[in-house]
C-alpha cells in the first residue's frame, strides 16, 4: 500500500485545517501517517508519530524532532511527504533529505512566510536564508496568498514546483450553526442579553496583536457599552496578561478570554462580527470561516487580510497605526444594522472561492502532477 506523511508542529494544526486532505488520501486507498507535537488520536490517520517539535529554530525540541524523524522516514517508504507551519517545515524537509534521493516527493505548504513586506529586519535575516536553502530539499512549495507566491520567482527559489492555492479551504463541518442557539449561548457565556458579541479568533500570541484590541476597548465601549468581546485560543502567558489589562481598566466585565476551543462553531454562532489585529497572516482561516456565514468583520491591513477583504465593500480594513479607523469601523457596524447586513452578505459572497472543495481540488492536482 502507498504511504503519505503528514507533518506539522502541533496536532491542532492538522486537526484545524487538514483533515479533508487527510481523508482524501484515505479515499484513494493511501496508509496515511502523521507527525506532530501532541496527540496520538488523529482522524483519517492510521499512523500517529509524536514528534517534539519546537516553534522556534532554536528550541531544544528541533534536535530530538530531527533524529526522531529521521528514524521514521528512513525505516519507511513514502510515496509523499508534505509538511506544513515553519519549524515542522524545516525540520521535515532536513530530516526527508536522503528520502528524496530515493524517490519520495517532499512538499511544503507556507501558511505564510515569516518574511513578508514590513516584517522585522530580524525575520527577514533569521527566516529569509533558511526558507530559501530549505526549498533546494523540497520538490514543491505551495502558498495560500499572492505575496508569498511572487517571493517563490522574485527571489529564485531553488524549487521546481511553485504553486498557489486560494488558502487551505473553509471546512463546512467546522463551522455548522445549526446545534446553537445565539440567546442559549449568550446564557452559557454570561453574556447580557442586550449585548453584540465581537469576536476574535487568535492564540494569545504577540503575532496576533491582541494588545491592538484591549488598549482600545476602553474607548469602543465609551461610544458603545452594549458590547462584549469574545478571544477564544489558546491564551499562554499573553493571555492572562491581558485579562490582568481588562481587570485594571474597569472593563473586565465586557471580556471573555475563553482559551482554546474544539467547538469553534458555537462562538461564531454568537458573535454579531468579527475582528483581528494580527500583525501577520497567511490566509485566515477563522477571519474566512466568520465571514462564510455573513458576519461583517474588522481586520487589520495587512498580507492575506487584504485578499479576503475590499475596504468597506465586505468588511472593513484599517492600518495598525490608525486605531481610530478600528474604533469609528467598530462603533460604526455595532450601530447601524444596515451596514452591519450589507457588509455581511458581501463577505459571504465573496468568500465562496476560498471554501474546502475548491482549495482540496486545486491541491489534489498539485499532487496527481508528482504521484
Amino acid at each position: 500500500m502507498k504511504k503519505i506523511l503528514y507533518t506539522a508542529t502541533t496536532h491542532i494544526h492538522l486537526l484545524n485545517f487538514h483533515l479533508p486532505y487527510l481523508r482524501w488520501f484515505k479515499e484513494q486507498g493511501y496508509e496515511v501517517h502523521v507527525a506532530c507535537n501532541g496527540t496520538e488520536q488523529m482522524p483519517f490517520a492510521d499512523v500517529v508519530h509524536v514528534v517534539p517539535f519546537g516553534r522556534m529554530p532554536f528550541d531544544k525540541g528541533n534536535q530530538q524532532a530531527y533524529k526522531q524523524l529521521k528514524q521514521i522516514i528512513d525505516s519507511t517508504h513514502y510515496d509523499l511527504i508534505h509538511c506544513h507551519t515553519p519549524m515542522g517545515g524545516i525540520v521535515t524537509r532536513l530530516a526527508a533529505r536522503r528520502a528524496r534521493k530515493r524517490g519520495t516527493k517532499v512538499f511544503y505548504t507556507a501558511h505564510g512566510f515569516h518574511f513578508y513586506k514590513g516584517a522585522s529586519l530580524k525575520n527577514w535575516l533569521v527566516f529569509f536564508p533558511i526558507e530559501w536553502l530549505f526549498a533546494s530539499f523540497t520538490d514543491a512549495i505551495i502558498t495560500i496568498n499572492n505575496e508569498d507566491f511572487r517571493a517563490l520567482s522574485n527571489f529564485s527559489f531553488p524549487v521546481k514546483g511553485k504553486f498557489k492555492t486560494d488558502g487551505i479551504g473553509i471546512n463546512p463541518d467546522r463551522i455548522d450553526l445549526s446545534p446553537y442557539n445565539k440567546e442559549d449561548v449568550k446564557q452559557e457565556l454570561g453574556i447580557p442579553e442586550n449585548h453584540q458579541v465581537v469576536l476574535y479568533i487568535a492564540e494569545f500570541i504577540p503575532r496576533k496583536n491582541h494588545r491592538f484590541i484591549f488598549n482600545n476597548i476602553k474607548e469602543v465601549l465609551a461610544k458603545n457599552p452594549n458590547l462584549t468581546f469574545v478571544f477564544t485560543g489558546g491564551q499562554a502567558k499573553l493571555g492572562s496578561v491581558m485579562s490582568d489589562f481588562a481587570q485594571q481598566n474597569g472593563f473586565q466585565s465586557n471580556v471573555k478570554i475563553m482559551g482554546y476551543q474544539t467547538e469553534i462553531a458555537k462562538f461564531i454562532a454568537v458573535a454579531d462580527f468579527g475582528i483581528s489585529s494580527s500583525f501577520a497572516e497567511g490566509l485566515p482561516i477563522g477571519i474566512a470561516e466568520q465571514m462564510s456565514v455573513g458576519l461583517p468583520v474588522v481586520i487589520s491591513n495587512i498580507r492575506g487580510h487584504n485578499e479576503l477583504v475590499e475596504d468597506s465593500v465586505n468588511g472593513f480594513i484599517f492600518n495598525l497605526s490608525d486605531n481610530v479607523k478600528f474604533v469609528n469601523s467598530l462603533v460604526a457596524i455595532s450601530q447601524d444594522e444596515t451596514l452591519r447586513n450589507r457588509l455581511g452578505e458581501a463577505g459571504k459572497k465573496s468568500v465562496k472561492k476560498f471554501f474546502i472543495e475548491k482549495a482540496l481540488e486545486a491541491t489534489t492536482e498539485i499532487y496527481k502532477r508528482f504521484l
